[in-house]
């Protein structure tokens, strides 16, 4: 599947297919061939605070510069499936505090995909026919209803912290089904993207590609550069 990035401004790749396969650890739900993406300062870092709490307790996800931004749809096509009931979750960076949450994950696991996935929206590629699905958004937030079609750059929603995820983040990544359970994940490739990476003095355009690990990217289309 061929599809745009999924948000505005420069973002950095924390988790890609061009890194490792699966990216994230595993083939359950169809993430075999997922990425998240963050916003981070000059620093590298992904909040405007740093407290008592970044170190031994959890944090508020409105500090964190990902949160409520918004979110586009990277394909044209129909949208099959939306979830909006999960509820934001603290965010936990330090250890004492990702430790309780990390000995739950297989509880979170068996609780299925909407545990997993927190608030979520899917699409079908009308291209090729394939599903796209973006994962952990703010509760509340996805603007568009199951059934509907939807223009590729179209705001679905904001990004937020819902589902298994401990800091807020964009998380994407194409299936072959729209049933989770019997879902692999099938390769997704960016188009028309500049890429920066850590050697590099300056943005390189992309034309069509997968996202190197810890570089940053933003897309090269009108409104969302």
């Amino acid at each position: 599947m061929i599809g745009m990035l999924p948000f505005k401004g420069e973002w950095l790749v924390s988790a890609t297919p061009a890194k490792r396969m699966p990216s994230h650890g595993t083939t359950l739900f169809g993430v075999t061939y997922a990425y998240d993406f963050f916003r981070v300062n000059d620093k590298g870092r992904s909040s405007n605070k740093l407290t008592w709490r970044t170190l031994i307790s959890k944090e508020d996800p409105v500090d964190f510069y990902c949160f409520d931004l918004p979110v586009f749809a990277p394909v044209s096509g129909r949208i099959v499936a939306v979830h909006c009931e999960e509820e934001d979750n603290d965010v936990r960076r330090s250890l004492p505090a990702g430790i309780p949450y990390m000995m739950k994950q297989a509880q979170r696991i068996a609780g299925g995909p909407a545990n997993i996935a927190g608030n979520y929206i899917m699409i079908q590629d009308d291209k090729s026919k394939q599903y796209v699905v973006i994962v952990h958004l703010k509760a509340r937030s996805i603007t568009c209803e199951a059934g509907a079609w939807i223009n590729a750059g179209e705001e679905v929603g904001r990004c937020g912290n819902s589902g298994n995820s401990t800091q807020p983040h964009i998380h994407i990544q194409a299936m072959n089904h729209h049933d989770f359970y019997l879902a692999q994940g099938v390769p997704l490739f960016f188009c028309h993207y500049y890429e920066k990476k850590k050697q590099d003095r300056s943005a390189k355009l992309v034309d069509y590609g997968i996202p190197a690990y810890k570089s940053q990217v933003f897309a090269k289309r009108k409104g969302l550069s």
